[in-house]
């Protein structure tokens, strides 16, 4: 019993809170009043360009989405620092919410943690690749894919049907974007001090 928490770490409390703050906002029905909506950020209610990744559409929305969360959490926890996990959380959901705003000008209305989840998928499967190259450049292969696939011909099929809604393909891809920027800026940093 005392070896599972040895192996407990502060990310893994990070994932946790923003589990369970997700089913909170879920539960309370909190959606409407932190999605990401075009007219009230036009008007002044910046929060939402963080707080729309963290409500979700209904319940199977938010499934789908906890439980990619947990994946990421549980395959590539090793690899990813609190730090970097609390930067990609971050960062990501700024960049996938601000491209949103600037580059789907006709985009009213968006929610989920999707493209956020792009983006730690992104920066793990870099991580992986420095341990697991197969592994890791597989699984960005399949990333970049997938990002290609809906870019082409929109979401995956039953995607819309599962969460009962339109699925914003373009946040996955501004989400990716972002995961490369957030190991891309640091590296650049470290090379321009040398």
């Amino acid at each position: 019993m005392f070896s599972l928490f040895k192996r407990v770490t502060p990310q893994m409390g990070l994932w946790l809170l923003v589990l369970s703050g997700c089913v909170i906002l879920q539960l309370a029905g909190m959606q409407s009043a932190l999605r990401f909506d075009r007219a009230a950020i036009a008007s002044g209610e910046w929060y939402r360009l963080l707080s729309a990744n963290f409500v979700h559409l209904n319940n199977k929305h938010l499934l789908m989405n906890m439980l990619g969360l947990i994946i990421i959490g549980m395959f590539f926890n090793r690899y990813l620092t609190f730090r970097l996990c609390l930067t990609g959380l971050i960062v990501s959901s700024l960049i996938v919410t601000l491209g949103l705003y600037g580059l789907n000008p006709a985009l009213k209305y968006y929610v989920g943690l999707s493209g956020v989840l792009h983006a730690l998928l992104a920066i793990a499967s870099i991580k992986e690749i420095k341990h697991f190259p197969v592994a890791g450049w597989l699984l960005l292969m399949l990333l970049v894919a997938k990002l290609l696939w809906e870019q082409m011909y929109g979401a995956l099929s039953g995607s819309e049907q599962m969460i009962g809604g339109q699925v914003i393909v373009d946040a996955h891809l501004y989400g990716f974007i972002a995961g490369l920027l957030v190991l891309a800026v640091p590296a650049l940093v470290k090379i321009k001090k040398k």
